[in-house]
């Protein structure tokens, strides 16, 4: 993943020297305290007053690749003496480096230090070399600091840069290090973020994926830290025991070194002192060597954290046995963290994972659970795909991300149902909020290979991470499985321990291949956009052929997409014909298929299985009888639950058009055979039951009040037509008894809460009844907050006091009093907005906790029924602004509420419309680059 913003649009290393104006540099005193350096006398510029502030030239982004020149050095090596004095951290680096081209000048990524030292060392392999001091300048409003050498250096001159630096941590600024949530009794605990442009918040750097070296840190801090974390292993000269050791001249200090020999980019450093309980376990490879794995968990938290550490054991090897990648390092850690703008974080060696999702307890919930599993492995993998071979620049960032959820994607499917995980994908696939689909139906973004970007946040969303993922699918559909697996061998040895761009990843899989996948790649990486492909049927007796006629709207793309469609043709017996199976290439704006099949007509044709292509897909002239037969008869899981989803979004579309229209008794017919049928697997049935807002047909995405508005005429013609069949069903699912584990039952927690919100839907006192025995019988988080949403939801009178009674019961517990904010937001009642504001005001909740920030705020964005009213467009509004000025990675999440303002009704359009106007007003690039260029961009797709 990547993270924070690079400052400033000047590659790193390169200086314009119209900017820079050299002076000599007085003395200083160094800094009071407890300082390594105390007997050193420091050097640093004084403070730049410019008249003018150089403003870049407005435009539609900051940077685009060309920002990205070759670094003018090679880094060799980094040297760390990082000295945590309370509320400010000491900083001495010593930059190890080789020059490329004749270098007069450097500069230097440098945000927010306070820079108290600047000296060239010619020889940096000598230890002792104190060096002479150097002629700079920190331009503070570009985040520079500009160095004087005071000799050219000739291309291949080894010399190195110490510097001296403080910095001090913040509490909601996650990058660099920064404060983290402390337990009760403990030093301040520090946390550091350094994807993608933190590192200098730490030191002065080249701040680049390609500035990859090996790196030697020692951490002192003070005596009752109980750990103190840091990149490689343990130095065994100076810690040989592998705990820190006394400071000599200080017992109070302690000190520890990290010597990392793999060579790794700066934005994978970590740096964290704190308070934890370690679990530990080891892992040994089929080569015999053995890997120690570290668990590092809040105070009294261990018993939270052995199921996670069972599914890293389980990862490790899985990661050897099917990918065939073998940790090379010492220790792998695992860090709990509470603030993080990101789930998990790799840092080479050492993952953070926020605590809400590191630890499995009774308030996880199934979701949660999932995402245990789905977050461990991908955070492992990264150690090969991003650590061990790097991408080349921001651009390249979905190289990092897309194949390392290809290999969480496989490793789900082989923990859990593949069909029920692969249904959750899509799911995220057509998320209206955060969803890839989304992101591109709103105007604004789409390639996978960005044209450029103002901030690197903008990086992390969907598109990176959800529709690249689907292009990595789609090539190994399309060149076969081996090949795949051949290239992907080819591309980790070739760039082991450097960098690669996209271009290089596929020329790998072109060369094991013998395949051109130019058009592929154009497509896919380089175009914004999606696919919509119709096809239709015909059997043509005479020569015993199927053929299927195939059509492409490629939208505003150059060329239609190159992609693969699995499908087969299923006989009225439920199988599959012989020899009708297959992946079909379809490049082209038209083609037809023709499939030799005999004598018989097959009852259907199952295309797209598995959601095989990422885009929309639609089969034109299709019966709802034959799409009721295929939704009971279908031998592709994916494919009987779209089809059951075809025919509720003809249901949902004419209510969407006249909310008096009659819903076909033949729908709910087959809607009552689904309920009924026991052999079908719980969550598959789920998802065939669940009565979705969003419809499928993408042309009435922005129809947010009749969406609302349809599915629950459509969920109350459930409940009149089967309301004790509901009960029943919902009571025959127990989800009540002891487990043995949190996933056991998750497949029956799924369709029983999917019938708790059909039978709610009447908000009758029965109704209300049976939520509550819901509530207290319940023994999973899952089904307490499904209760309790639905309690939300309802008018029962109970409502208040019970949630104020969870509030008091789990407000103390962090994924608890997560768990109170989502139901809180939920809700649909008139008093939802005040309840919101009420515990924005609670002593307990603190806005500058992303957990509970995310959890309080983003459902709002959601819920369709609430925030597409006047007063919900203000709170959006009003809740972006508020938030920009302290996390604009959450405050960006909220604002895509507002992604599809082109796509509103008239009157809903012009609502938003102003509350963009407000948002770019009063959110000015200074304050968020991100929500000021997104507000901006969606007012001009408006």
């Amino acid at each position: 993943m990547v993270g924070r913003a690079r400052p400033s649009r000047r590659p790193s290393g390169r200086i314009n020297q119209r900017d820079v104006k050299r002076k000599a540099v007085p003395e200083i005193r160094s800094y009071p305290g407890r300082s390594m350096f105390r007997d050193l006398r420091a050097y640093r510029s004084p403070p730049i007053r410019r008249k003018e502030i150089v403003e870049l030239v407005e435009q539609a982004y900051k940077y685009r690749r060309e920002d990205f020149p070759p670094l003018p050095v090679k880094l060799n090596h980094i040297t760390l003496y990082i000295n945590f004095l309370d509320d400010v951290v000491e900083v001495a680096n010593l930059l190890d480096m080789t020059a490329v081209e004749e270098l007069a000048d450097l500069a230097l990524d440098a945000k927010e230090l306070d820079i108290r030292q600047v000296r060239l060392l010619e020889d940096p392999t000598v230890s002792d070399d104190p060096g002479q001091p150097m002629e700079y300048q920190y331009l503070e409003d570009v985040n520079r600091l500009v160095v004087r050498l005071p000799k050219r250096m000739r291309p291949g001159q080894r010399f190195g840069i110490r510097t001296v630096t403080l910095c001090i941590p913040s509490d909601h600024i996650l990058e660099g290090i920064y404060k983290d949530s402390t337990p009760p009794g403990a030093p301040q605990q520090f946390m550091s973020q350094c994807q993608q442009w933190g590192f200098q918040r730490i030191a002065p750097i080249l701040d680049d994926c390609r500035a990859k070296c090996t790196m030697t840190t020692t951490i002192e801090a003070d005596a009752s830290y109980g750990r103190m974390i840091s990149n490689g292993n343990i130095s065994a000269d100076l810690n040989p025991d592998g705990n820190p050791v006394p400071k000599p001249d200080d017992p109070f200090r302690q000190i520890i070194r990290y010597e990392n020999s793999i060579p790794m980019p700066p934005y994978l450093f970590l740096v964290c002192v704190g308070t934890w309980d370690t679990l530990t376990d080891f892992v040994t490879f089929d080569t015999g060597r053995t890997v120690r794995l570290e668990y590092l968990v809040p105070p009294g938290r261990i018993d939270d954290v052995r199921i996670p550490m069972a599914i890293l054991k389980d990862a490790v090897l899985w990661v050897k046995k099917t990918q065939d990648y073998e940790y090379p390092a010492d220790t792998y850690r695992t860090i709990c963290m509470n603030k993080s703008n990101f789930g998990g974080m790799e840092n080479m060696g050492n993952t953070t994972i926020v605590t809400d999702s590191a630890l499995v307890d009774e308030h996880t919930l199934d979701q949660t659970l999932l995402y245990v599993h789905a977050v461990i492995v991908h955070e492992f993998e990264h150690n090969q795909c991003g650590s061990e071979t790097t991408m080349e620049t921001p651009f390249d960032v979905w190289l990092n991300e897309a194949y390392t959820v290809d290999v969480e994607r496989q490793y789900m499917a082989d923990m859990f149902d593949p069909a029920f995980i692969r249904l959750n994908q899509v799911d995220a696939i057509r998320s209206p909020l955060l969803g890839p689909l989304a992101i591109e139906d709103g105007g604004r973004a789409g390639r996978i290979v960005r044209e450029g970007f103002n901030d690197p946040d903008e990086l992390i969303d969907g598109v990176t991470y959800v529709k690249a993922a689907e292009v990595i699918g789609m090539l190994r559909l399309i060149i076969g499985a081996d090949k795949f697996d051949a290239g992907k061998t080819l591309y980790f040895s070739r760039y082991k321990y450097s960098n690669a761009d996209t271009e290089q990843f596929f020329a790998c899989f072109e060369e094991v291949s013998g395949r051109d996948l130019s058009r592929f790649k154009q497509g896919w990486l380089y175009t914004r956009g999606y696919p919509k492909v119709a096809a239709t049927t015909r059997y043509d007796a005479e020569a015993g052929r199927y053929l299927i006629d195939f059509s492409q709207d490629f939208g505003n793309a150059p060329a239609p997409f190159h992609l693969p469609i699995q499908l087969a043709l299923v006989a009225k017996d439920g199988t599959v014909v012989p020899g009708s199976e297959q992946v079909f290439e379809f490049d082209q704006e038209k083609a037809t298929l023709s499939i030799w099949v005999g004598d018989e007509e097959p009852a259907f044709a199952s295309i797209n299985r598995d959601y095989s292509f990422y885009g929309t897909f639609a089969l034109h002239g299709v019966s709802p009888q034959s799409l009721a037969l295929q939704a009971r008869r279908d031998t592709n899981p994916f494919n009987r639950v779209e089809a059951m989803r075809q025919l509720t979004d003809i249901q949902r579309v004419g209510l969407m058009h006249d909310p008096g229209e009659e819903i076909d008794p033949d729908w709910l017919s087959l809607y009552r055979t689904i309920l009924e049928d026991r052999d079908l697997p719980p969550g598959l049935q789920a998802f065939c039951l669940r009565i979705d807002e969003q419809p499928l047909d993408r042309d009435y995405i922005g129809w947010y009040r009749e969406m609302v508005a349809a599915r629950e005429l459509l969920m109350a013609a459930v409940n009149r037509s089967f309301r004790d069949l509901l009960v029943s069903r919902f009571h025959d699912l127990d989800t009540y008894r002891p487990r043995q584990s949190p996933r056991e039952g998750i497949e029956d927690r799924i369709p029983k809460n999917v019938l708790l919100e059909l039978i709610a839907i009447d908000d009758t006192p029965e109704s209300h009844r049976l939520i509550l025995d819901h509530h207290r019988a319940a023994t999973s988080a899952t089904d307490r907050v499904a209760s309790l949403i639905a309690l939300n939801r309802s008018s029962a009178s109970e409502r208040r006091r019970i949630l104020e009674d969870t509030y008091a019961a789990w407000h103390g517990h962090l994924s608890a009093y997560a768990n109170y904010l989502r139901v809180v937001s939920a809700g649909t009642r008139d008093d939802v907005f005040d309840m919101i504001e009420a515990e924005k005001r609670r002593a307990t909740f603190d806005i500058r906790n992303p957990t509970w920030s995310r959890a309080l705020l983003l459902p709002m964005a959601v819920n369709n029924k609430m925030v597409w009213t006047e007063q919900g467009i203000g709170w959006v509004a009003d809740t972006v602004i508020e938030l920009s000025s302290i996390n604009g990675y959450v405050a960006s999440r909220l604002l895509n509420t507002f992604q599809l303002v082109r796509l509103l009704k008239d009157d809903l359009r012009a609502l938003v419309t102003k509350a963009l106007e407000r948002i770019v007003r009063e959110v000015p690039a200074t304050v968020s680059p991100t929500v000021h260029g997104q507000a901006k961009a969606y007012l001009g797709a408006a």
